[in-house]
């Protein structure tokens, strides 16, 4: 079944268009199709898939260990022999129909879902055999896969920015990497006592403005499933030499070394040193601020006394005005040689350690 979501898809687009003339849009079929929001089911014996949008309300996973506990004489603790791991899944998910073209659609989609829990048979001697039996792969995004490791971009931790390692991790909406296994049970709620009622399907006007309602036929307009899955892994879980990608188990998610003898460690500092540096590196930029602040201000006041002097010497008072351009020119003088060179040295500083600050910065491991 097809991936693509359109609550008019199955909608009469003819002259006497039934659905709000046929303007309808419903932002989650963007969610689904664009965003890959969705859950996927796949019957592992013809390839066939069926797609619903994640509305889940319900997305659980049990772990269960399993022990055999042998009570010794003289021990206070029995010895656990280990058995096994087994793991369950329950998903709960609802199907809200926007229109009636896609109550429709859901019907057609969850009836697509209950034709995967029953087996394939051979009619073999005038007799049906059964041949093969009802395995399905489930997958919910990147929550529910089978090998994470082919899902995702490969990257390892070591020597990889962590901001890498994040926008690497990705999932994609293929069916066919879902989790293989049975479903153990199947609820499926119409919800037809509630108030969201139904779909009445109508059929083609009788005349202009007037529909006719098709019998004894009725869409659910919201639809809730619940599953219980049992997966069967095909790769060996647990640590081995040989197993690589059980370290992506089962999320795909890889972490950088970020730990090393306790001290957490990023482009070979210590936490306690990447924080020293970006104090250095505020300390510098406050520095680099203020010199321009106090040479903006010299500045000022240096124009400020020229100005005074082209005025004093339009009033024709003479002397004064010479005064004044000479203790304009002083001010420049010192703005040019002292003020200039502490900015100048201030902004080196600061631009010499700008490269490694940026990487401080980005590392997020601190604030």
């Amino acid at each position: 079944m097809s991936l693509e979501f359109d609550v008019r898809k199955y909608k009469d687009d003819g002259a006497e268009d039934r659905e709000l003339g046929g303007t309808l849009v419903d932002g989650s079929d963007s969610l689904a199709n664009q965003a890959g929001q969705v859950i996927s089911f796949q019957n592992i014996r013809n390839d066939e898939d069926v797609f619903f949008k994640a509305f889940i309300t319900s997305f659980n996973e049990t772990y269960t260990p399993s022990f055999n506990a042998t009570e010794v004489f003289g021990r206070v603790d029995p010895i656990q022999q280990y058995k096994g791991t087994s793991r369950n899944i329950t998903l709960a998910w609802k199907l809200p129909a926007a229109s009636e073209s896609e109550a429709y659609e859901n019907l057609g989609r969850v009836q697509k879902l209950l034709q995967m829990l029953y087996p394939s048979y051979l009619k073999l001697d005038n007799a049906l055999t059964l041949s093969e039996a009802p395995l399905v792969r489930l997958k919910v995004m990147n929550l529910l896969t089978s090998e994470p490791a082919s899902n995702f971009d490969e990257t390892e931790g070591g020597g990889i920015p962590l901001g890498d390692l994040y926008r690497s991790y990705k999932s994609t909406n293929n069916s066919s990497m879902g989790l293989l296994g049975v479903i153990t049970s199947c609820t499926v709620n119409h919800n037809l006592e509630g108030t969201d009622g139904v779909f009445n399907r109508l059929g083609p006007p009788i005349e202009r403005g007037k529909l006719t309602v098709v019998p004894n036929t009725i869409l659910p307009k919201l639809i809730d499933i619940n599953i219980s899955f049992t997966p069967l892994h095909e790769q060996t879980l647990g640590y081995s030499t040989e197993a690589d990608k059980f370290e992506l188990f089962p999320y795909g998610v890889t972490l950088g070394d970020t730990f090393v003898m306790g001290n957490t460690i990023e482009r070979g500092k210590t936490l306690k040193e990447l924080v020293a540096i970006k104090a250095e590196l505020e300390e510098k930029r406050r520095k680099a601020h203020a010199a321009q602040a106090q040479l903006d201000r010299k500045a000022a006041r240096a124009l400020r006394t020229l100005n005074r002097a082209n005025a004093a010497e339009a009033a024709g008072r003479s002397g004064r005005a010479d005064r004044l351009d000479a203790k304009a020119t002083r001010q420049k003088n010192a703005l040019d040689k002292d003020d200039r060179a502490a900015y100048d040295n201030a902004v080196s500083t600061a631009a010499d350690a700008a490269a490694y600050g940026q990487e401080v910065t980005d590392s997020k491991l601190i604030g």
